[in-house]
């Protein structure tokens, strides 16, 4: 789990599949919000959960397949990218709520992914640099993470038609839909998971992107 006041753990948790458990197993789903008290050590790497319950009860995305099947993609990512121990509040407010934001009954955000990564990114210490320096910018350099004029001697680029489209999606929100095709939408997404694969070195496939595909 990753918690507000001590960043990632492992927790143990007796009974869950029993039918009058106490926390029963459908409460610790893939990024479920749990209140929980533990038994806490620092010298130890598992703790035990004295008593957990959902903070919250999703409303839309266990009954959306593509919401769900988005959670699951941001899970993984989540899971193999935010791997310390120490707490970071500002970052554990923003996956809280831009999880509440996103299970807000309405119509499916298709660009709420692409925006979650780019933010999420920020948080990680490796966001990505919009601003153009000078005047004859040609691509996004993926490996160093800003505009650049001169083609580098690796193939990690953004072209810059696509970081115009990625941007127009940064600016709208939920309600607001970008115009941006499919395809590129779908190519966007390659190019972050790109993006994070280059600057984490715990990352490498990603799985439920898979099953993202066939939903979208």
């Amino acid at each position: 789990m990753y918690t507000e006041q001590k960043g990632h753990q492992t927790f143990v948790i007796n009974s869950v599949r029993k039918a009058k458990a106490v926390t029963p197993a459908s409460s610790l789903q893939l990024l479920s919000l749990v209140e929980l008290v533990a038994y806490h050590q620092d010298h130890k790497k598992i703790h035990r959960i004295k008593e957990a319950r959902l903070e919250r009860t999703w409303q839309s995305i266990p009954f959306d397949m593509r919401k769900s099947a988005v959670i699951t993609c941001l899970a993984e990512m989540c899971s193999k990218c935010i791997n310390t121990s120490e707490p970071h509040p500002e970052l554990f407010t923003f996956l809280h709520d831009s999880l509440v934001g996103y299970d807000t009954p309405g119509p499916f955000d298709r660009d709420f992914l692409i925006r979650f990564l780019v933010s999420l990114s920020q948080y990680l210490g490796f966001g990505m640099d919009f601003e153009i320096h000078g005047t004859d910018g040609r691509y996004f350099d993926l490996l160093e993470g800003h505009i650049i004029s001169v083609r580098p001697t690796h193939n990690y680029l953004m072209d810059m038609e696509d970081l115009r489209l990625l941007g127009e999606i940064m600016k709208s929100g939920s309600e607001a839909k970008a115009e941006v095709t499919h395809d590129v939408r779908k190519r966007l997404v390659d190019l972050l998971i790109l993006y994070y694969q280059l600057h984490v070195e715990s990352l490498r496939e990603v799985n439920s992107l898979k099953i993202l595909r066939e939903l979208q």
